[in-house]
């Protein structure tokens, strides 16, 4: 049975390669059979029809019948024509058998239809590193219904069939012209999670050269190397160590607290979670006081915190806070409250 895997983008090359090959290889072949039908209509006396059959006849060692003068330089010809003729035509011959045969056509279909998928991406996120952590990384924002691609060196890695039919594209994350490839300068972030921090920072620098703007997530393996990472313009760092030993901690500590916080992040378990939302000029959240706004009344949705412009997180704001326009509202609730209420802070209808 064949394993179901991802429809994984070769490294980077001509994506055309197999079908310049046998390109060259057909014109080089009608080159050959053109000097053969011109060697006969001079050295034997045929005419065009005749020649070209000929040609073709003596090439693909047919040989039903000899026409027009047989004599010894026809004979001298037809030596040193076969001679060439004969590996031209092996060359072409084998050319077209690896495109139909060997996979050769179906990878270069594939390579196109995946090409058109990337080209037509944006505001979606490249994930570096198809490790435990990009896989898992990976397996999120799948799960987010979040469009993605996956830069992964190993040819081997991209196997899962959690990731059946998912671009990945097998390259260096450090070269410019893989990240290109990936839509970087359409993407709306990427992560970097190879296995050392020396990658990460190369990945960090590279994509800050293309994309200032594109916020970057950066794993750290070892403690110290943070430095290294905002330095090159890492707007996030994550230790898996480091949160691992937290969390451990965490559960003996605070076990109803770090429950509290699964409850939160497994979606697929509750219908629950927290998002940080921006008011808008537009809403017609702005003016109004929490008291007046009734949030959990009007969207189903409870306030956790509210951030107003060039001030720091306010956790459990009072009733008598106002909001303004670019207010930053940290909210809890069910998905189709978070929808109404991010609606309502773009540009909604007024609440009643």
């Amino acid at each position: 049975m064949r394993p179901n895997i991802p429809f994984p983008i070769g490294r980077v090359q001509d994506p055309e390669a197999p079908l310049q090959r046998l390109r060259y290889a057909l014109i080089l072949l009608a080159v050959v059979i053109l000097a053969g039908a011109l060697g006969y209509h001079v050295l034997s006396n045929l005419n065009t029809l005749d020649s070209f059959y000929m040609a073709i006849t003596t090439l693909f060692t047919v040989g039903f019948r000899e026409l027009g003068d047989v004599n010894a330089r026809s004979k001298i010809f037809t030596i040193f024509y076969l001679i060439i003729g004969l590996g031209v035509a092996t060359y072409a011959i084998s050319n077209l058998t690896a495109l139909l045969l060997e996979g050769d056509l179906r990878g270069y279909i594939m390579e196109r239809r995946m090409q058109k998928r990337l080209d037509e991406l944006e505001d979606h996120v490249i994930v570096c590193g198809f490790g435990k952590m990009g896989f898992q990384a990976a397996w999120e924002l799948k799960k987010a219904g979040v469009p993605f691609v996956i830069i992964e060196q190993d040819d081997t890695k991209g196997r899962s069939p959690r990731f059946a039919g998912e671009l990945i594209l097998h390259g260096n994350a450090m070269d410019d012209l893989v990240l290109e490839r990936a839509g970087v300068r359409k993407a709306k972030g990427l992560i970097t999670a190879l296995t050392t921090d020396a990658d990460n920072v190369l990945v960090t620098l590279t994509v800050k050269q293309i994309r200032p703007d594109l916020p970057v997530v950066a794993r750290s393996a070892k403690l110290g190397t943070e430095r290294q990472l905002r330095a090159a313009g890492a707007d996030h760092i994550v230790s898996p160590y480091e949160i691992g030993g937290r969390r451990m901690a965490g559960l003996l500590l605070q076990p109803e607290m770090m429950n509290f916080f699964d409850i939160v992040l497994q979606q697929e378990q509750f219908e629950l979670g927290l998002e940080r939302i921006t008011i808008s000029g537009g809403s017609p959240l702005v003016g109004q006081t929490l008291r007046e706004a009734r949030l959990r009344h009007a969207t189903g949705s409870l306030l956790v915190g509210l951030v107003h412009p060039g001030a720091g997180l306010r956790f459990n704001p009072s009733g008598d806070e106002r909001f303004q326009a670019g207010d930053e509202l940290l909210v809890m609730g069910p998905a189709d409250a978070l929808a109404t209420l991010t609606r309502l802070a773009r540009e909604g209808a007024p609440i009643r």
